[in-house]
């Protein structure tokens, strides 16, 4: 897969700026917003890295964890969400010219329609089967082949789990 290194480097751009903006922004709104865009950013990453699974893994965690601390902030204060001040302001157009650049720039990110993206099948096949003698296939590609992707997700399922207990646990809170 040919990866182009100006959008590597705009997508990093990107999220390194959601992120710095989430830790500056003085509404828990905008902060949350910011926290999602870079994450978003990042599972955008992950899928022109070649690496789909675990963009659809950060895409759902990110979802989750929106839904949890928007209705957390929702329930235990009375924050305006209207009002997101400049912070909002600058992760909606920061969003927008990401999201302009990346649909002009579409075609050059992904293969024509129709066209196998993951074309190393075969290999993984063959390897399983003659270097890891691996009676079950799917398991030998996961575990052997594969494990960095599954270290991958396993992290970010593990990394999600922990933040939502840590908001809301009961013992503790001040």
């Amino acid at each position: 897969m040919i990866v182009n290194v100006p959008v590597l480097v705009a997508l990093l751009f990107l999220m390194a700026a959601g992120s710095v903006i989430a830790i500056v922004a003085r509404s828990l709104t905008s902060s949350i917003v910011a926290m999602g865009t870079a994450g978003l950013i990042l599972s955008i990453l992950f899928l022109v890295l070649g690496a789909p699974d675990i963009a659809i893994v950060q895409v759902f965690v990110e979802i989750v964890a929106l839904i949890v601390l928007l209705s957390i902030i929702s329930r235990e204060s009375s924050a305006d969400m209207s009002s997101s001040g400049f912070y909002g302001g600058l992760v909606l157009l920061i969003f927008a010219i990401f999201l302009f650049t990346f649909m002009v720039n579409f075609k050059m990110l992904f293969r024509p329609f129709g066209e196998p993206v993951i074309t190393m099948g075969a290999g993984y096949l063959k390897a399983s089967v003659e270097t890891l003698k691996g009676a079950d296939v799917v398991n030998s590609i996961v575990l052997d082949l594969r494990g960095y992707d599954t270290l991958g997700e396993a992290t970010i399922i593990f990394t999600a789990i922990v933040g939502v207990l840590v908001i809301l646990r009961t013992r503790g809170r001040v």
